[in-house]
């Protein structure tokens, strides 16, 4: 809810192409509606906490991905002013040329504007708002409308995103095995079994690729498997 207008982001689908379309405001009686159902959830006997989450959980049976998506915004743009909720850590589970690969530590801040250059995450639904996608892309241009002109890192392809597609900016990546790596990683709750599994699936999945550098980054992979095993 914005000055009072409920706003709507309609996601466009198309091969090679995202578009998340300008909000548009919605009629008054879509407004009621939804005034009304924030009114049950409210008026429910248990505690407010409790009655959004069942209501979470209730959506999250259908719609995992529009759940995770829209709690990852929220949580970002309406709760800006909590500081120390402006930046997050994450270990990489792909690789990525020229930026990471699998194991790395990547953090992250939640910025005010992208900018030219910047490398940031974005996620988004599929069309029917099941499965989230998470990629990288490197900011192109910031275009007139208010989108966001990036090109995915994996692969190239340009998308027109909106702000809210945009997770947060990557500020660093901490490489495997690192001194600052083996102060984090084991306090970070992930187990080596399931980083080993994604290393291997990247390195099946690079063996199958032709993209340049291959031989370097399955070298790098390798190496990593040894020490995880």
């Amino acid at each position: 809810m914005t000055g009072g207008t409920l706003l709507f982001y309609h996601r466009y689908y198309a091969p090679g192409l995202l578009i998340m379309a300008e909000a548009t405001q919605t009629e008054a009686g879509v407004v009621e509606a939804y005034e009304r159902l924030a009114r049950e959830v409210l008026e429910r006997p248990e505690s407010i906490p409790s009655a959004i989450h069942n209501l979470l959980l209730k959506l999250a049976e259908t719609h995992p991905g529009a759940v995770y998506w829209i709690i990852r915004k929220f949580y970002q743009e309406y709760l800006r002013l909590y500081v120390s909720d402006t930046g997050y850590i994450g270990i990489a589970d792909r690789y990525e040329p020229d930026l990471m690969y699998p194991g790395d530590i990547a953090l992250y801040m939640v910025p005010e504007s992208p900018q030219p250059d910047d490398v940031v995450q974005i996620s988004f639904t599929d069309k029917d708002e099941v499965s989230v996608y998470v990629i990288h892309g490197r900011v192109l241009r910031c275009n007139e409308d208010r989108s966001i002109q990036v090109a995915d890192t994996s692969t190239g392809e340009d998308y027109r995103v909106v702000d809210w597609n945009i997770l947060g900016k990557l500020v660093k990546v901490i490489p495997f095995g690192s001194v600052e790596w083996q102060e984090l990683f084991p306090v970070s709750g992930v187990p080596n079994e399931w980083l080993a599994t994604s290393v291997e699936e990247n390195i099946r999945l690079l063996q199958e690729s032709d993209i340049s550098g291959k031989d370097e980054a399955i070298a790098e992979l390798k190496n990593r498997l040894k020490n995880l095993v």
